[in-house]
């Protein structure tokens, strides 16, 4: 049975980089590895897998690694250290098999050392099923040099056991082709290619717009961006996937105003024919706000920021604990899509006047708005941590997208017997940290299933704590998985 971005055949993930210095070609500077979750979705059976690594641009595989997953457990690796085999320096893809449902996240990161002139950099990704891969997929934020400092790169895998050719196009912010910047590449099964976007001589420094990938065969998309990583301050890496289609609702289960120095925006790219306005919804605990856009052209992509929307001024009134919420995207008439991303500028102004530690200061991250209909009443998280290698921490927020108060439980399935029950109201929203899980195990690294009495969706991320020394952007995360 196919299910919402599992499958129990093929998982595709759409980058992995394993100790691959950025010298040859533009992107991230650093030495960057990888680590993977894989969490079985059957709570009866051992999943049995495979871990299928092509190197960018080949057809022929680096490693094949077997290896399996408990019922309903989790498995992790790390690329320096697991799965054994793996040559020292790769860049590439992974295609994982696998006899049970899986649902699979992929980490980018750096070896920095987290100080603030070698900080340490993270960035999450979610493994594509079948059903998720498509002939077009849509990337609605990339960047060459914007203000100088932000770019991306789009990591386009090949889906299928055939050679595909991909063709990328771009439009500026609104919606105005770039033709002198269309490129292709030609990509052997289950291969990948990256398109740095500060190579592309025909996008113009200075760049914000939105990609469009097309290919002859199925294809799977990750988009990274990035700020300069100079220091501690500027090390923001934010991944998200490509969308293969649009819908005129969308679902956004965590946006933040002056949150302890966090603060939300979004993306929202017009996929349609003719221009759009969207209303959003957001509901910040018992609150509700309204914003209303202005025209957006089709192709271009509106971006917001929560501090500059006024209509979200009243959040500021709000103890600082409670200024997270959830919204409701709802386009005039053409199909959407949209990124949410979430950062720490270590403003004081953000977090009630008091200095923001350390730690959180140049943390990054980006999730996918979910397309509506995907909400179901179970949810699972391949990694949620607490304490993890005494450096990481985390959780998972989760919305109730109904009119009706749902009662939730939360299972942690590396710790038996540890479970959390979790009341959400209409259209209400929670954030769960880890650590405060009463009776939760620390380290704690592994999968939650959540399962709900009315329909939800929900992310998950972590970061290093407070007082860990940890500095950079150590803030990752990225969408559950329903279904």
């Amino acid at each position: 049975m196919k299910l919402n971005r599992v499958f129990s055949l093929v998982i595709v993930l759409a980058l992995l980089l394993a100790l691959v210095p950025a010298a040859s070609a533009q992107g991230p500077t650093g030495t960057w590895v990888s680590g993977i979750a894989c969490q079985n979705l059957d709570d009866a059976t051992i999943a049995l897998i495979t871990l299928h690594f092509y190197p960018e641009g080949s057809g022929t595989t680096a490693l094949d690694y077997n290896s399996s997953i408990p019922a309903g457990g989790s498995v992790n690796f790390y690329t320096p250290s697991s799965p054994p085999g793996l040559p020292a320096t790769f860049l590439g893809s992974v295609m994982v098999e696998s006899s049970t449902p899986l649902a699979c996240n992929v980490n980018t990161q750096t070896t920095g050392t987290g100080t603030s002139t070698s900080p340490y950099r993270i960035g999450t990704s979610a493994g594509f099923a079948d059903s998720d891969t498509g002939l077009k997929m849509y990337a609605p934020q990339v960047m060459k040099l914007l203000s100088g400092a932000w770019s991306s790169y789009i990591a386009v895998q090949n889906a299928t056991s055939a050679e595909v050719t991909v063709d990328i196009s771009y439009s500026d912010r609104f919606g105005a082709a770039v033709p002198a910047a269309d490129e292709s590449a030609t990509i052997p099964g289950y291969s990948n290619h990256v398109f740095y976007q500060e190579d592309n001589a025909g996008l113009p420094n200075n760049f914000i717009g939105a990609a469009t990938i097309v290919g002859t065969g199925n294809i799977a998309v990750v988009t990274n961006f990035y700020n300069a990583g100079t220091d501690n301050t500027n090390a923001q890496l934010h991944s998200y996937n490509g969308f293969a289609s649009g819908s005129t609702t969308l679902l956004v289960p965590r946006f933040v105003r002056k949150f302890y120095g966090y603060n939300g925006g979004m993306s929202i790219q017009n996929i349609g024919t003719a221009p759009t306005t969207v209303s959003i919804d957001f509901t910040f605990g018992t609150h509700t706000y309204t914003y209303d856009s202005p025209a957006i052209q089709p192709g271009a992509a509106l971006a917001l920021y929560s501090k500059d929307m006024a209509v979200l001024a009243p959040v500021d009134g709000l103890p600082i604990g409670q200024r997270f919420g959830s919204a409701v995207i709802t386009s005039s008439g053409q199909d959407i899509i949209a990124i949410v991303n979430e950062d720490n500028r270590g403003l004081a102004e953000d977090n009630n006047g008091a200095p923001v530690p350390a730690e959180r200061v140049g943390q990054g991250n980006t999730y996918n708005a979910i397309l509506d209909g995907a909400q179901t009443t179970t949810i699972f998280f391949p990694q949620i941590v607490a304490k993890a290698s005494n450096i990481f921490s985390g959780g998972f927020q989760i919305a109730n997208t109904t009119s009706t108060a749902a009662d939730c439980t939360a299972t942690f399935n590396a710790q038996a017997g540890l479970t959390f029950d979790i009341a959400l109201g209409a259209f209400g929203s929670a954030s769960i940290y880890a650590e405060n899980v009463p009776g939760i195990v620390t380290p704690y690294n592994g999968s939650v299933t959540v399962v709900c009495t009315q329909d939800i969706v929900g992310i998950s991320n972590l970061a290093a704590y407070p007082g860990s020394g940890k500095l950079g952007d150590s803030l990752s995360g990225g969408n559950g998985l329903n279904r």
